[in-house]
């Protein structure tokens, strides 16, 4: 749901997909009179279950109660729900804002329809009070991102960024407290035209004394695993307040065969995790096609990463990875 390769801050393709229901305006909608401001727009919206969470809510009683433990054969995850908007005023820009709340879970609210318009509707800040009741609206995220091709290379270079902020109207409003993933395309190299060039940055690390231990983006109070599916984040990879990049070159053989390069770095902050850690890795990528029907999509990774906190020093790992796929003729008899 967002314009980088990379990544995408509200939902990415990081983890498991999820059970749901689903709405997508797969073509621009053209409305008359407002699109003459806006431009053409499209809409997305899904709800469903979340995965994997083996932790239940602890909501405080009077007198205090012992916090539960993990259930893991039924841990009654919470529901998430997503909506899109994205607009396209002129030829060069298009912009989109998201919402993602996620409500519910077993110790918690149930998941009803009364609970979920709730949720859907809530726009105020909520206080310790409600967060801990059956009336709390969940944990609420917002995104915003836009792509700009660039005046006088606009068949050239573009530059696009994705943004999101955690319990706040959206990143346009509290840009220090949220996270970042900027990034520039060149569609073709002068004198190379088959050759492109994409570079992003990812940092997750605000500006914003509620990020320090990793307790804001991607974090929640009530629901601990609350951004996550099977264990996963569903939005960035790049994590909580961890900062780092991508690189990709690109040399197209035809339409659906090239060659690339690309390389990725990731930093997560020593107040999150002790002792921090840091990813450096490289991968080199290989798609071929043998006739029209047959594809060969070979992968190389080479890897160094330390993470104190696991294991002393640092550590290399290679992966290869070789992908056959068939794409059978479609025939028709009339």
């Amino acid at each position: 749901m967002g314009p980088a390769h990379g990544a995408s801050m509200a939902y990415s393709n990081n983890a498991e997909n999820i059970y749901a229901f689903h709405i997508n305006r797969t073509e621009p909608l053209y409305i008359p009179l407002l699109s003459k401001l806006t431009g053409p727009f499209r809409y997305e919206f899904l709800v469903g279950a979340l995965r994997g969470h083996t932790y239940m809510p602890y909501v405080p009683t009077v007198p205090p109660a012992k916090p539960p433990t993990p259930d893991v054969t039924n841990p009654g995850a919470p529901w998430v729900h997503v909506e899109k908007f994205s607009f396209k005023p002129t030829r060069d820009l298009e912009f989109g804002f998201e919402r993602t709340a996620i409500w519910g879970g077993q110790g918690h609210e149930p998941i009803t329809l009364s609970t979920f318009l709730r949720s859907f509707f809530s726009t105020n800040a909520t206080d310790a009070a409600e967060k801990f009741s059956n009336r709390d609206p969940g944990a609420r995220f917002s995104a915003f991102d836009f792509t700009f091709r660039l005046p006088f290379l606009r068949n050239w270079l573009t530059f696009y960024s994705d943004s999101e902020s955690h319990d706040a109207p959206s990143p346009v409003v509290r840009p220090w407290q949220s996270a970042y993933r900027p990034g520039l395309y060149l569609s073709h190299v002068p004198g190379i035209p088959r050759l492109d060039l994409r570079v992003e940055a990812a940092n997750t690390d605000a500006s914003y004394s509620s990020s320090i231990g990793g307790r804001y983006q991607y974090w929640e109070t009530i629901q601990k695993q609350g951004y996550t599916n099977q264990g996963q984040l569903f939005g960035d990879w790049m994590g909580r307040e961890d900062k780092g990049g991508q690189g990709w070159i690109t040399y197209h053989l035809s339409g659906n065969e090239w060659v690339q390069v690309s390389v990725r770095s990731q930093k997560a902050a020593k107040d999150f995790i002790p002792g921090g850690t840091t990813l450096n890795d490289f991968s080199f990528q290989a798609v071929k096609r043998i006739g029209k029907d047959f594809e060969i999509n070979g992968n190389f990774a080479y890897e160094h990463w330390k993470a104190p906190i696991y294991l002393p020093g640092q550590q290399t790992v290679t992966t290869t990875t070789i992908q056959l796929t068939w794409f059978p003729e479609r025939k028709i008899s009339f």
